[in-house]
């Protein structure tokens, strides 16, 4: 007997927001829809480095929880 375990937190956390952006314009919807979709998944961050916080950086893969 084959077994399959799919992880779907790794890939969820993979998927690619311009890619998703590309694949909701083709399933027809608005270009404005589409947009605000967009920008709810926009994501920075900031790390803590010794003890200086690093510049702001994109997060470009993964959705929010």
């Amino acid at each position: 007997m084959n077994q399959l375990f799919i992880d779907f937190k790794e890939v969820y956390n993979s998927v690619r927001r311009e890619v998703l952006y590309n694949i909701i314009i083709e399933f027809g919807v608005s270009t404005k829809q589409a947009r605000l979709i967009n920008n709810l998944t926009e994501r920075y961050n900031r790390v803590w480095v010794r003890q200086n916080l690093s510049d702001v950086f994109s997060i470009r893969n993964g959705l929010k929880n």
